[in-house]
């Protein structure tokens, strides 16, 4: 039985893969380093702290990561507060569904408290949340299980109990790690992503509502 839906955020609550892969471009670039956006999309859903070390290693960069980071957060923090942007079409509704079904609700992503705090604040949803959780308080990132497991063990439930909400790769396989079933969302500025290993893909949640999410563990099926 279903108790506990868990969402990513960046790329399912938000359009804001875009300002992700933007935040790390602009962080390069101030250190001399020019990498296209388009570059950017197979670190999606990953730890500032997992990209910076690559990026680090990769572009002999002499800052520390902590000091990286940081400069990245003023810069996400600046373009979230200049965006435009509202909750993905249907979500709002999606979660009030799935209130109205008496199921808990979570945030599970991979960025900063901050960060998280300044979207769901933005497009007026944190109030939709039992648990916000940032996959920095865990040792290691997705594809890593860690975020999910952790999450819903504050939750008080077990993995078979909880649904994931996923729009990268690397979030469907830690969900999938973890035991959980996961509901793969194709946003499309999100990149390609291979969300094959979801219980069900849809592309629109407004076709969806508590109850598909409640037997979704019964489905393994693409979803239009």
């Amino acid at each position: 039985m279903v108790h506990a839906i868990i969402f990513d955020m960046d790329g399912v609550l938000i359009d804001s893969q875009p300002m992700h892969y933007l935040g790390d471009q602009q962080t390069l670039a101030a250190h001399g380093v020019d990498v296209p956006v388009e570059a950017m999309t197979a670190y999606a859903g990953t730890t500032n702290q997992l990209r910076f070390e690559l990026f680090k290693e990769r572009y002999h960069l002499s800052e520390t990561i902590d000091s990286l980071i940081a400069e990245r957060e003023a810069i996400m923090i600046r373009l979230v507060r200049e965006s435009d942007a509202g909750p993905t079409a249907g979500s709002v509704e999606l979660l009030k569904s799935i209130k109205a079904a008496g199921l808990k609700t979570a945030v599970a992503s991979s960025s900063s408290y901050p960060f998280i705090h300044a979207v769901l604040e933005k497009l007026g949803l944190v109030a939709y949340f039992d648990l916000i959780f940032s996959g920095e308080e865990v040792r290691n990132g997705k594809p890593a299980p860690d975020v999910f497991l952790e999450t819903c063990e504050k939750l008080k439930e077990t993995p078979e109990t909880c649904v994931v909400i996923e729009d990268s790769a690397n979030g469907v396989l830690a969900a999938v790690r973890a035991g959980m079933t996961c509901l793969g969302y194709q946003n499309p500025t999100s990149g390609e992503q291979d969300l094959s290993k979801a219980n069900a893909v849809i592309d629109d949640f407004r076709t969806i509502d508590a109850d598909f999410l409640i037997h979704l563990s019964e489905k393994n099926d693409i979803v239009h």
